[in-house]
Parts: C-alpha cells; structure tokens; sequence
C-alpha cells in the first residue's frame, strides 16, 4: 500500500515537471501579440490612412501580432499599444496640389477610432489633410487620459476646430504648424 502511494505521487510529480515545462517552452499559451480589440481598431483606421497601400502588414489575420506592424510600437510588457505613427498616410503624393487647393481634398477624422488605445502615448498624424476638429462621433471631446504627443502639422485645421485639445490632459508636445489657424 506504501509503494502504491509512493508511486502515484511520484507520478504526480513527473506529470507536474512536464506541465511546466511545457508552458514555459510554449510560444502559443503566453500573450505575445496586441490585444485583439487593439488590433480590430487599427485596421477600422486602415482604410483612412493607407494611401499607396503603406500599411501592408496591417493583415485581417485572427491573432496576426499588430505590435509587429509598420507604423505602430506597443508597450513591451503589456502589449498596449503606446505609439502610431500615421504621418503622411493619407494624400503623400497629392500633397503640393492639396496645399494649392486647402478646400478641395479635406477630410474629418472621426476621433473615436482612436479610444481603444487606451495606453497611447505618442500620436503623429502630420500631413494627411485633416479639415476638421478630432471631436468623437458624438460631438464629445476626445479623452485619450495618457497622450503626451500629438502631432497634427500640415494639415488643415483652422483656429475654430481646435476646441478638442481641452480634453488632452496629459499632453507634453504638440505640433501644429502648417494649419490654417
């Protein structure tokens, strides 16, 4: 009956030891990629900023890592996304028409495509004719708690749609030369 017990919690032990093993060696049980809902959001943006197809590694893969992706950096511990560079995304090669023509090719972003980052830091979207405020969908204003740096250059904002920045309590830095304000 000794040996009996012996054996099973011997038995217990190796089951044990393999287990662990095996989740420390498997890349698949451990989050390494973006959060899924993070993921979703950027390629909701994609089809605003991918002029020239830029954003080629922004793949609709179920489980593709989008801290992976051009353009974006995430928080290497949480996985969060922490920084998107999406400057010059929108008119690059239209550029100089654009700016002869400020009215023609405007656009409104509509800032809530961005509330799902929730840790992001550091925002350039320089260079892609933005014509209107970053209000939400809903007229409210944006509310991104952590944003440090924004950079809104060469675009075309004028002094009446700038409002929204009241609602950027942790911003550092921001760039807005090359508007019409």
């Amino acid at each position: 009956m000794m040996m009996m017990m012996e054996w099973k919690w011997y038995l217990w032990f190796i089951r044990m030891a393999v287990m662990l093993l095996v989740l420390e060696r498997c890349s698949w049980c451990t989050t390494d990629a973006c959060l899924e809902h993070e993921r979703i959001a950027l390629l909701h943006l994609k089809p605003f900023f991918n002029y020239g197809n830029q954003l080629q590694s922004w793949v609709e893969v179920k489980g593709s890592d989008c801290c992976k992706w051009e353009r974006v950096e995430c928080n290497t511990t949480t996985r969060r996304l922490i920084q998107l560079s999406l400057n010059s995304t929108k008119w690059e090669d239209n550029m100089e028409y654009v700016m002869d023509n400020r009215n023609l090719n405007a656009w409104y972003l509509n800032a809530s495509m961005f509330l799902p980052f929730e840790e992001l830091k550091r925002l350039y979207l320089s260079g892609n004719v933005i014509g209107g405020s970053l209000e939400n969908e809903d007229g409210t204003q944006l509310r991104l708690t952590n944003l440090e740096v924004l950079d809104l250059s060469g675009n075309l904002f004028r002094n009446n749609t700038i409002s929204f920045l009241q609602g950027l309590s942790s911003l550092k830095s921001l760039t807005l030369y090359g508007n019409d304000l």
